[in-house]
């Protein structure tokens, strides 16, 4: 886990609730640099623009297209198709973990979560 003072790494995070964004940002803020986005489009402009060294992506973002979509768009981007996509979703049933992870995302938080959780979550994720 990355501390204060030493070089951070950047998270994408993508969801569409504003409230969701304070949370995460409050919880990350001196361990990672953290980037929003509420929609798709905006997640690929900032994917294609920045090199982040993971991404934390909503699976329901309300309009557009949805998460799982969105995972498999950025896994076409080059420089995206090994980095780690946490899954964070109010999904939490186990069919619904498994059915997320099947699919492009590489680690999976089920809402509501923790600072402990998403911070370990991040670290493990980073490890790989």
């Amino acid at each position: 886990m990355q501390k204060k003072g030493t070089e951070q790494s950047s998270v994408l995070y993508i969801e569409d609730d504003s409230i969701n964004w304070e949370i995460v940002t409050m919880f990350l803020k001196g361990y990672y640099n953290v980037d929003t986005v509420s929609e798709s489009s905006g997640a690929m402009e900032k994917v294609r623009a920045n090199n982040y060294a993971v991404i934390l992506l909503d699976i329901s973002l309300g309009k557009g297209t949805n998460g799982l979509d969105l995972a498999r768009e950025i896994r076409k981007v080059k420089s995206y198709k090994e980095i780690p996509i946490i899954a964070v979703t109010a999904h939490a049933l186990r069919e619904d973990e498994n059915r997320i992870l099947k699919g492009a995302c590489t680690h999976y938080i089920s809402k509501p979560f923790t600072k402990k959780i998403l911070l370990d979550t991040l670290r493990k994720a980073l490890s790989n």
